[in-house]
């Protein structure tokens, strides 16, 4: 009987009954959006494999440390390692992106390259010569390492005026690459070293202030990076061109010292090191995944308001469509996210939602024409669906205010339909 009741009520001709049949169809067009939401977190997680596969032969984010020299000592009868940190250290690095593909998914990557100028106190390295405490100096080295050192190149060191060769060094932490300084530094109140080092990477690259003082500079043509560390640059310039940024920091912040190995636990331990560094993560602009996710996340406003429209349609011209017909209006916005997420794969998102609401709004618009049978109210009904399209890409592309115009976006569209049903009813005068 209720139902029965409650059927008679939906398939009555009252405005309420309508509003509220459009209100539940638009509650279980739902159903087919969550599905397309589905298929769009399938495709990010092909996607995310599709990187994974690539950082896999690449290489992943890439951590910088070094220079540092490293001198063998004894304190009868314990050997020890003493390792020194520059007094200034100078970097200056250039990031190129490029890219690589795996089937539909385009992966960004990087190639890195340093110049690098240290400059070493070693008066500190000598205190250490005391009594029974005696410095190694013909195994000094110099020490540089990058997290991953598949694509690692570098050809000489000069070290005040003199190359020397690197060789590969594995047996020591953070550490890549080791050249030999000889016996030469014992007499020596200082040295200087520079090389350049290119390497390989995607996503991060940091690099450690090992420097007592240390200033870095990155440029890149990429358009949209992220600052990471503790630091951050003391000027930086972002622009469609790239970006360029400088870092100066000092020791003061750092937790290690100078030098380490005055005693046997003086060496910091590798996480702290690392704590330490600062970067920039070249960020992917928003990808045609999540702006087809975003999108979705607007649909059941998307699609309420079109059957509003529907609605309001009916009222001003005086026909009424049957609810299958609503039904097949709302499961063509459905298909609307269904087409952007296909297109997009294969010819971009802008594009990809140009060609995906003209299809849907024609679509739309010769269907309710037929309906009506009238080309006029097909017509504006399209040209509506085109104004909300163009609006929902708008919203789209405003990332940090993205919520501001939306709620200015509903409220605009319900002062429309406040206006445009303000005579609804209007009490008769005597």
């Amino acid at each position: 009987m209720i139902f029965r009741l409650a059927y008679e009520f939906l398939s009555g001709g009252s405005l309420l009954a309508r509003a509220l049949l459009l209100a539940a169809l638009t509650l279980a067009l739902k159903i087919p959006l969550d599905l397309v939401g589905t298929v769009v977190a399938d495709r990010q997680g092909y996607q995310e494999e599709a990187i994974k596969s690539v950082q896999t032969w690449w290489g992943k984010a890439q951590t910088f440390v070094g220079p540092r020299i490293l001198v063998p000592h004894k304190e009868r009868p314990v050997s020890r390692q003493a390792i020194l940190l520059p007094q200034k250290l100078t970097l200056n690095g250039e990031i190129m992106p490029e890219q690589r593909r795996r089937g539909l998914f385009a992966v960004p990557v990087y190639r890195a390259s340093l110049d690098v100028v240290a400059e070493f106190d070693l008066r500190e390295l000598r205190a250490l010569s005391a009594g029974d405490n005696e410095l190694d100096w013909s195994a000094a080295r110099l020490l540089v390492g990058v997290s991953e050192d598949r694509s690692l190149s570098a050809e000489t060191v000069d070290v005040d005026g003199t190359p020397v060769e690197w060789t590969a060094d594995t047996g020591s932490w953070l550490s890549s690459l080791q050249a030999s300084l000889g016996s030469g530094l014992a007499a020596r109140d200082s040295v200087t070293v520079r090389f350049r080092i290119t390497f390989a990477g995607s996503g991060r690259l940091s690099l450690v202030p090992l420097g007592k003082r240390t200033e870095a500079t990155l440029v890149s043509p990429w358009p949209s990076p992220s600052f990471v560390g503790p630091y951050l640059p003391a000027s930086q310039t972002v622009g469609r061109d790239g970006f360029r940024a400088t870092w100066m920091t000092s020791s003061l912040g750092r937790g290690y010292p100078q030098l380490w190995g005055r005693l046997p636990a003086d060496g910091p331990a590798p996480s702290a090191v690392l704590e330490s560094a600062f970067g920039v993560t070249l960020v992917t602009p928003i990808d045609a995944y999540r702006e087809t996710d975003r999108a979705i996340k607007y649909g059941v406003l998307f699609i309420g308001l079109t059957l509003a429209a529907c609605l309001l349609f009916e009222l001003a011209t005086g026909t009424r469509p049957h609810p299958l017909q609503y039904g097949l209006i709302g499961l063509s916005l459905c298909v609307f996210y269904l087409l952007l997420l296909s297109f997009s794969e294969q010819i971009g998102f802008g594009s990809a939602y140009l060609v995906s609401a003209a299809a849907v709004a024609g679509q739309a618009a010769v269907y309710t024409g037929a309906v009506q049978r009238r080309f006029a109210p097909g017509l504006a009904f399209g040209g509506f669906l085109a104004v909300l399209y163009a609006a929902l890409y708008a919203l789209l592309q405003l990332e940090d205010v993205a919520l501001l115009a939306g709620s200015l976006l509903l409220f605009a569209m319900l002062s429309l339909a406040m206006w445009f049903t303000r005579n609804l009813h209007r009490p008769q005068t005597a």
